[in-house]
Parts: C-alpha cells; sequence; structure tokens
C-alpha cells in the first residue's frame, strides 16, 4: 500500500489531497481542507482506512467518521448494557465491536476506541467486511439492496438487524453517509469546464431543488430545439439512450424519465444531460470537454425544448443521493 501528496493550484488558493493508489472505488481522492483543522494530522490514517477494500475509498471513511463523531476522539455516546453499551471514540465503537475489530494499528501501545488512529483503522476493517457480508447475502438471494447501503446499515445497527429488517431501507445511515461524501472527495481530474450550451443559447428556468420543486436534482437550461449540447469536460460516456416510454417524439409532463439522456464519468465526479432530440454518442465513448453529445430537444418529462443538467459527487454511481447543486460549477 502507497500513499502520495497531491496539491491543486487554483487562483488564489491551495487545495490538499491525499490519493490512495488502490483501485476501483478507492481511487477516491480526500479533500483534506474538508476535514476540521485539529483533525487533519488523521488524514494518511483515513486513506489507510479508505484502501482496505476496492469498494471504499478515503472521502466514505471521512463522510462517517463526520457522521459518528463529527471528528472528536472524545466523544462518548451512552447506551444501555442491552444495546450493546457506551460507543467511544471517533468510530464510536462498542467494547464487543472493538474486542473482534480494534487493535494497535499504530504501535504506540493504545489498544482503545478512544485512540483515534486505530478506530479509524478498525472502521475501515469492519466496513470492508460487511461489505462482503452484504455481497454474499445479495449474492445467495438472502438481502437486496445496495452493497454499500447494507454495509453502512450493519455499521449502525449490526448484521442481524439489518437482515430482520429485509435491507437497508429501512435506515438513513447510508444517506446521511453519501450525503457527507461529496465534501471529502476532491475532484482535480476534470479539468477546465465548458458550458453544456452555446453561449447566449439559453435561458436559466429552474433552479436546484428548489421550494417548488424540491426534487429536482439539476437546473433546466432552456434553449431552441437542435441547439447543441457539449461536455462540459472530459471522460467516458457511461449510457446514451432513451430513458421514456419513447423518445421518437417530444414528451410531456406526465412522461416519466429523462427522455434521450447521457451520462458522463469524469472520475469521481458525473454529469447528466437529458431531455435531447437526438444523441452523437454511444456508450464507452472518450469525450473531450466541447465535444457535442446531442442536441437540445423535449423528450421525456418534458413541457417544452430544454436541458436538464446535474452534477454529481462521488459518482457513479448516480442517485438523487449523490446529485449537487451544478449552479456553482456552471457560473449560474
Amino acid at each position: 500500500m502507497s500513499f502520495g501528496l497531491v496539491v491543486v493550484i487554483g487562483v488564489g488558493a491551495v487545495s490538499t489531497a491525499v490519493s490512495s493508489a488502490s483501485a476501483g472505488a478507492g481511487e477516491g481522492r480526500l479533500n483534506v481542507d474538508a476535514i476540521p483543522a485539529d483533525a487533519r494530522h488523521l488524514a494518511s490514517w483515513v486513506v489507510r482506512a479508505g484502501a482496505m477494500c476496492p469498494e471504499l475509498n478515503a472521502p466514505m471513511v471521512a463522510a462517517q467518521l463526520d457522521l459518528e463523531s463529527s471528528w472528536n476522539p472524545a466523544v462518548v455516546a451512552h447506551n444501555p448494557a442491552d444495546r450493546g453499551g457506551d460507543a467511544v471514540g471517533i468510530a464510536q465503537f462498542q467494547t464487543g465491536t472493538w474486542a473482534t475489530w480494534g487493535g494497535d494499528y499504530d504501535e504506540d501501545g493504545r489498544n482503545e476506541p478512544a485512540d483515534p488512529e486505530d478506530a479509524i483503522v478498525a472502521l475501515g476493517r469492519l466496513m470492508c467486511d460487511n461489505i462482503a457480508w452484504a455481497q454474499r447475502g445479495v449474492g445467495s438471494g438472502q438481502l437486496s439492496g445496495d452493497v454499500l447501503d447494507l454495509a453502512w446499515a450493519a455499521y449502525f445497527c449490526g448484521r442481524r438487524c439489518v437482515s430482520d429488517a429485509g435491507g437497508a431501507t429501512a435506515f438513513d445511515y447510508p444517506q446521511q453517509v453519501r450525503s457527507r461524501t461529496g465534501r471529502y472527495t476532491l475532484v482535480a481530474s476534470v479539468g477546465a469546464w465548458q458550458f453544456p450550451l452555446p453561449a447566449g443559447s439559453y435561458e436559466l428556468v429552474s433552479r436546484f431543488r428548489t421550494a417548488s420543486r424540491p426534487s429536482h436534482d439539476g437546473v433546466d437550461l432552456a434553449a431552441p430545439a437542435g441547439t447543441p449540447i457539449y461536455a462540459v469536460a472530459g471522460g467516458v460516456v457511461l449510457d446514451a439512450g432513451c430513458t421514456s416510454a419513447y423518445c421518437d417524439r417530444p414528451g410531456n409532463p406526465e412522461l416519466g424519465g429523462c427522455g434521450l439522456r447521457v451520462n458522463l464519468n469524469h472520475g469521481g465526479l458525473a454529469t447528466r444531460y437529458c431531455h435531447a432530440v437526438r444523441l452523437n454518442v454511444t456508450a464507452g465513448a472518450l469525450v473531450q470537454a466541447g465535444d457535442v453529445l446531442g442536441w437540445v430537444g423535449s423528450t421525456g418529462n418534458s413541457s417544452g425544448p430544454h436541458l436538464h443538467f446535474e452534477v454529481h459527487l462521488h459518482a457513479p454511481p448516480m442517485s438523487s443521493a449523490t446529485a449537487v447543486d451544478p449552479a456553482p460549477y456552471l457560473g449560474l
């Protein structure tokens, strides 16, 4: 296992990230600046924990620590004995759980949940074992749902609790972790952004999750039909195609789906482009910023020609939990 320091210099600011050499989800780069100043010395331990299995990464571990303790290694949550007793430290381990997953990983002579370095690594070990348990359960049909959600739910209340509940949907813990992950993810691979429509061709008609549209996970940019849709940054086409019952003609507000849609993976960040009249790319294609993905239309759940555009952090996979406001990225 190897670790490196990545320094990204922008206009007027320096942002620091610690990255892991592991593959898969472990490629997530930790935004150290998001960690409270008095806990930033723990960043290398977060990276170590996030590199323990391919499905996990450092921003996920950081998000979980944020949720468990707000990075406070001295916090104690008092629980009755029949609920496992007190939960202690930065990762909120209970005595019985610590007996299995704890250890003196930093060789300082301390082996207790109040030792933050040990607790962070123990969290990684337990999460990876939970992930393996969830994969076995899903594979055998005994569990259903997203493997990470099942693993996070098991960290929260135990595996038997998750099994008895029939999955992870009964718990909001997984979504709370997901909602914090973007804050700890440094996206430095996308380069300069291209606006997704030509200058002067669009009007912003709907923003991200307004009071009247709380489930609107992007921004709507009205533009004439046939206006080219550009990739905002270089990436790989995750998928491109029709997501509605039909896409050979304009849709309507009663029709479900995004119409003709393109999803792009930029590496730790993904973007979505909806309601095109025609597409110019296929899944697996490599694109650069400014490449034409398709042309504005009104397919799917739409009342007129426009581009619905989304930004997702810590993605893929893309879901409402990973969506963030695109406005700061587009300068809107």
